[in-house]
Parts: structure tokens; sequence; C-alpha cells
């Protein structure tokens, strides 16, 4: 089970908090979708940036579209859900600087922070490639429209390869880490991967 702390000011109940702690199905569904769509966008971009292999490319546009469809429904269970609510407030939390100031000493000293549902490198991690992940996304799919002359925006077709030439590696540097790090917290016996397990509860 994650650790979880309490965020005040939180409208759940304690019933509701406890019970936010853990991945509902619909989550697991998400975060495997994601797992996914963009570790194929992620390394097919990086064979047509660093090696201008477009072998993919239609392939590349179509789990483009479908990893911004995603997105967008990913979102919005996050900003209209109660366990999306608790799980940007804890991405967002006022006790992340001192969480993660928290979690970088105990790194220091040679022990591996806690991991979950809570304010900490983990979340912060978390919340810096989600959102870089969308923003990447977002930007690669209006500069497609422009592209296609379905949107007529000044410059958007620039920005969107712009956003995807220099946000791609960065993402791949954060997607390494966050695959090692998962890696070790499974090899330490803690149960990480049972945020894709939808036949689990938990």
């Amino acid at each position: 089970m994650a650790e979880i702390i309490h965020i005040p000011g939180s409208a759940f109940s304690a019933q509701a908090s406890e019970n936010l702690v853990e991945y509902p199905v619909y989550a697991k569904i998400l975060h495997l979708g994601l797992v996914l769509s963009v570790t194929f966008e992620l390394w097919n971009s990086l064979a047509a940036l660093w090696f201008a292999n477009f072998t993919w490319f239609p392939l590349h546009v179509l789990a483009g579209l479908i990893l911004t469809g995603w997105l967008v429904l990913t979102w919005l269970v996050y900003v209209f859900t109660p366990w999306g609510r608790h799980l940007l407030r804890t991405w967002f939390s006022w006790r992340t600087p001192q969480a993660v100031g928290h979690d970088l000493a105990r790194l220091f000293r040679g022990k591996l922070p806690s991991h979950g549902v809570r304010p900490g490198l983990s979340s912060l991690w978390q919340a810096i490639f989600f959102i870089g992940v969308s923003i990447v996304t977002f930007g690669g799919f209006i500069g497609w429209l422009v592209l296609r002359g379905d949107l007529h925006l000044s410059g958007g077709a620039q920005i969107g390869l712009t956003l995807m030439r220099l946000g791609t590696p960065l993402l791949a540097y954060l997607w390494i880490g966050h695959v090692v790090m998962a890696t070790y917290h499974a090899l330490r016996g803690e149960a990480l991967w049972r945020i894709f397990a939808v036949w689990k509860r938990g």
C-alpha cells in the first residue's frame, strides 16, 4: 500500500482519503495507455531526430493522434474525479518543496525515498514528466493541424516542431530515469507494477 500524506484543506472525508491511496482500475488503464503510447512516440521521435529514420513516420502520426486523445481523457479524469484531483493536489502540494528536500537528503545518505501518492521527489518527477509530455504532444498536434491546413495559426507549425525538437530529448532523459528508479524499487520488492494490474484491487 502506498504511503499517503494528508493535505490540509481537502474536502474529502477520512474514509474517502484512505480509498484514494489505491489505484482505481480506470487509473491503471490510463497509466498503461500512457506508458505504451509515450514510449513508442518518444523513441520513434528520437530515431527521426538523431538518425533521420522516418520509417515509422505514418505510425508515429497515428500514435501521436491516439496519445493526444488519451492525454485529453487523462486530464479530464484527473480534473473531474476525486482520485484524479487528489493526485493533482499531491503533485502541486505546498508540502512539495519541503518533501523533495527531505527525499534528496535521504537519497544522499544512501536511503531510497518513498514512492506512491505523496508529495516528494517521485511525485515531482511524475508531474514534470506528465506536463512535459502534454506540452510536447499538444504542440506537435497543433503543428500537424497547421501543416495539413486544418488550422490557420501563424507560426503554429514552427512552434510545434520546436517543442518536439527540444522537448523530446529532455523527455527521453526523464523516461530513462523513471524506468531506472521503477526497476530499482521493484528489485527491492516494492510492488510498483500494481499500477498496471487492472485485474487487482489497489
